[in-house]
């Protein structure tokens, strides 16, 4: 393995690890309704409903990320949901007139899931085959390619 691609794969799996490992602890914190997570929701306003239902998408997500390579569209639908959480969260709490230091670990954990999906893109395009060199020129010869406009 080369020293590039090494280097791509810990760019990937290092931030995807430890998102996944966080939100593991937190949907794991939801699912078991920790006091903290049930004083946060009821302080924004949400039904306590609310914490099972996410830590569950959560906990799915996280398994997506670190499991999901042979379904990308599902890991794609993973980032979509942790960035519609958080974003959300980064939002409720100041919309409600908190600190804004009650949004940060929401718009830390935001960040390292922007990082995440940057590293995931990289790292797929590393690992990626090369396309087969296009033949449509050469399959007719007397007859012009469709990419030159022409036919």
């Amino acid at each position: 393995m080369s020293d590039e691609r090494r280097k791509t794969r810990l760019l990937y799996w290092i931030p995807t690890g430890l998102l996944a490992a966080l939100f593991v602890m937190s949907g794991t914190f939801n699912v078991t309704r920790q006091p903290n997570v049930m004083e946060s929701l009821a302080d924004l306003g949400y039904p306590a409903y609310l914490a099972t239902l996410l830590g569950v998408c959560k906990l799915l997500a996280a398994v997506t990320l670190v499991f999901g390579s042979r379904w990308p569209r599902l890991k794609e639908w993973a980032f979509a949901g942790l960035v519609f959480d958080l974003g959300g969260a980064v939002i409720a709490h100041l919309a409600v007139g908190e600190p804004s230091v009650r949004a940060l670990p929401a718009g830390v954990l935001l960040v390292l899931t922007a990082m995440t999906y940057a590293a995931q893109r990289r790292f797929l395009a590393a690992v990626a085959p090369a396309p087969a060199p296009s033949s449509a020129a050469h399959d007719h010869p007397n007859r012009p390619s469709r990419a030159s406009g022409v036919g």
